[in-house]
C-alpha cells in the first residue's frame, strides 16, 4: 500500500521539480519567454553593440542620450516581422512631434547578416514613407554570427535559422531603453496593444 502511494507521489514531485527548473520557477513556458527571463530581471543594462544605419552612420545604442524603442527583424520574414513593424509605424504616428524624435528614437535592427545589407535596409525603410524622422533601420557592424548571437542571448532574444528553408524563428519583443542605457520595459506586440505600449512609453518618459 505504501509503495502504491509513495511511488506516484515521488514521480509527481520529481516532474514538478524538473518543470520548475525548465520554466525558471513556473514563469516561462515558451522558448521566447525563457530566453528573455534568463537574460535577467528588468531594469538591466542593454548589452553593447555597434550598428550601422541606413545613412551609413556607425553608432552604439548607449551613445544615443534619449529613450530608444528597439526591435529585431529580418527582411525575408514571410509575415510576423512586417506585422510588428506595421504596428510600430502606427505607434510612431500616434506619438506627438515633441516625443519623436527629440526624446524617443525608434531603431529596427536586422539579424539576418547573410541576406540583409544596407541597400535592402534603405529600400525597406522607404516603404514606411519619407516622414519618419527618428526611426533608424540598422545592421550589426563588423560582427561575426557567433558574436552577434551571443549579443542576442544576453539581450533576451531567441532565434533559430531553419537550415532547409533559411527561415528564422525568433522572438518579437520590443525593448524600451532609457537615457542611461537600461532596458526598462519589454513589450510583446503579440499581446500588448498599441494603446498599452503608448501609455507605458509616455509614463516612462513622463510625457
Amino acid at each position: 500500500m505504501f509503495k502504491k502511494i509513495f511511488i506516484p507521489i515521488l514521480t509527481l514531485s520529481l516532474c514538478l521539480l524538473l518543470l520548475n527548473f525548465w520554466t525558471l520557477g513556473f514563469s516561462s513556458f515558451t522558448v521566447f519567454s525563457y530566453t528573455l527571463k534568463k537574460a535577467g530581471v528588468i531594469p538591466r543594462p542593454f548589452p553593447p553593440i555597434q550598428l550601422i544605419d541606413q545613412d551609413s552612420n556607425i553608432f552604439q545604442i548607449k551613445d544615443k542620450k534619449k529613450y530608444k524603442l528597439v526591435n529585431f527583424v529580418y527582411l525575408n520574414c514571410p509575415f510576423v516581422c512586417h506585422k510588428v513593424n506595421n504596428q510600430l509605424e502606427q505607434i510612431y504616428h500616434k506619438l506627438d512631434n515633441e516625443t519623436v524624435p527629440s526624446r524617443l528614437e525608434f531603431i529596427t535592427v536586422s539579424f539576418d547578416q547573410e541576406n540583409d545589407d544596407l541597400q535592402r535596409i534603405i529600400r525597406y525603410r522607404k516603404y514606411f514613407g519619407d516622414n519618419i524622422s527618428g526611426w533608424s533601420f540598422a545592421l550589426p557592424y563588423h560582427y561575426d554570427q557567433k558574436s552577434f548571437d551571443a549579443f542576442l542571448s544576453k539581450l533576451g532574444i531567441w532565434k533559430y535559422k531553419i537550415p532547409s528553408t533559411g527561415l528564422i524563428n525568433h522572438s518579437i519583443y520590443i525593448f524600451l531603453i532609457d537615457t542611461d542605457n537600461n532596458i526598462i520595459k519589454v513589450f510583446d506586440p503579440a499581446r500588448d496593444t498599441n494603446e498599452t505600449i503608448i501609455s507605458e512609453i509616455k509614463a516612462c518618459i513622463k510625457v
